[in-house]
């Protein structure tokens, strides 16, 4: 039972929220088209077909079961990372009052995720993506719950925390193709978009309430009261993948040797000249979002407003990405195209320049969460473009290497404008890298093969 009424909570709930969306965005069909889709709602039927339009508001993707489970999988998993964040840095500073430590375990973090990012993207296209993202979400509550070791002994030493980063590393290195494979064979391809701006709103949702929730049971209770309940919360999202079915397309061929399946990944990658273009794209886009995320504190501080213009910017970034992710979760792109991705881009990279040449603090303030609208814009058509584009025999190979070819970009950049800000005003970042993200797009919606892709 209790699967069947969270499906028809959220279905009910979903409906009566957006009846009123659906209906307007129906003005211009016939009366009796009106009449069907409101009784459509309120029977749980699905709402007839419109047609035409490139974006609309859809409701037949909370008809789908297996994504309900997905996503209701999704939205605690990232409920309990959030959670985690703030009980595991309380517990390092608790423990060592070392800041050292902490960047130390994000540095491994990153490096073993890294590492083994295409050797997970090798393993989603051989095994079931479902087993591979049902036993990762697993070990993380078992590593989770291994950091109460460090609360209950004498604490020998930090190799315990870095032990667990490279470990957390090493499992989203294979969650993270997993769960995008899991998604596009979830949902057919019109949904892509919609998917990823329910995600999105997931995220966005968890980010603000996980660190108040985590805070708040550490001041409550105890950080291993806070430990304890997060790995309760992923035990909580392993059971609910396992209720998700997935259509196995794995090729006869994955069974040969790893390295041979990793070279035909790179080897699709480098001869699709339509991934590969996209992904240079996003290499140089992400260069320049990843330089003013870094410059905003710094802006903040040259332009005189402090601590609380920054607090500010923080939430005006938030406001337009819930704003963003909300518009995707109601409406869906039936066919998303490269082009989409290029003139969102080319539209951020516009008021991001904007944000460098003016220093009135609501007119930054607005510009940035403008940006955050964007971004949340370019985080579900991008991928959802990416996504529809890689043929799912070998998808877990493609996009592991382009996430590495995309996020590569990120630390690169934030270094250099955290070098250059020694040197010039953080709005010449803004400037400069307002500039770099418009004419990236420009230049990629110039070829012609980008322009007028269709499809693969």
């Amino acid at each position: 039972m209790c699967p069947f009424l969270i499906h028809i909570t959220i279905l009910h709930a979903y409906h009566m929220g957006s009846l009123l969306v659906n209906l307007y965005l129906q003005k211009q069909a016939p009366i009796l088209d009106r009449c069907l889709l409101f009784v459509s709602i309120l029977s749980d039927r699905k709402p007839p077909q419109t047609g035409g339009n490139k974006m609309r508001v859809n409701t037949e993707i909370f008809y789908n079961k297996n994504f309900l489970f997905y996503w209701l999988s999704a939205v605690i998993t990232s409920l309990g990372d959030s959670i985690f964040v703030i009980a595991l840095t309380w517990l390092l500073v608790e423990k060592t009052g070392s800041p050292a430590v902490v960047g130390t375990y994000l540095f491994i973090l990153g490096i073993s995720k890294l590492v083994f990012i295409i050797i997970g993207g090798a393993a989603v296209d051989r095994f079931d993506p479902k087993k591979l993202l049902l036993w990762s979400t697993l070990i993380r509550a078992a590593v989770i719950l291994l950091s109460l070791s460090a609360v209950y002994s004498d604490f020998g030493g930090v190799w315990i925390f870095y032990l667990m980063s490279a470990i957390f590393g090493s499992v989203d290195a294979i969650a993270e193709p997993a769960a995008i494979t899991a998604r596009t064979r979830i949902v057919t391809k019109e949904f892509y978009t919609q998917s990823m701006g329910l995600l999105m709103t997931a995220g966005n949702v968890s980010a603000i309430i996980g660190p108040m929730l985590g805070a708040g049971l550490v001041a409550a209770g105890s950080t291993e009261t806070a430990i304890i309940i997060n790995a309760l919360i992923f035990m909580a999202a392993a059971f609910l993948l396992s209720r998700v079915n997935i259509t196995s397309e794995r090729e006869p061929e994955q069974t040969g040797r790893m390295w041979q399946n990793i070279k035909d990944g790179f080897s699709y990658f480098l001869h699709t000249p339509i991934i590969l273009t996209m992904a240079i794209f996003a290499f140089f886009s992400n260069a320049a979002v990843g330089a003013i995320l870094l410059s905003i504190p710094f802006l903040s501080e040259e332009l005189g407003f402090g601590v609380s213009g920054y607090g500010m910017m923080n939430t005006a970034i938030a406001i337009g990405g819930a704003a963003g992710s909300v518009l995707f979760s109601l409406a869906a792109i039936n066919n998303p195209k490269p082009w989409m991705t290029l003139l969102t881009c080319f539209i951020q990279g516009i008021f991001i320049l904007l944000t460098g040449v003016t220093g009135n603090l609501f007119m930054i303030t607005a510009l940035i969460a403008l940006i955050g609208l964007q971004e949340a814009a370019v985080n579900v058509i991008a991928p959802s473009v990416n996504h529809a584009m890689i043929p799912s025999r070998m998808f877990g190979r493609v996009i592991s290497v382009m996430i590495l070819v995309m996020s590569g970009s990120v630390p690169l950049s934030q270094a250099a404008a955290g070098w250059l800000m020694e040197t010039v005003e953080p709005q010449t970042i803004f400037i400069y890298e307002g500039l770099l993200e418009m004419v990236a797009a420009f230049c990629t919606f110039l070829l012609p093969f980008v322009r007028k892709f269709e499809k693969l």
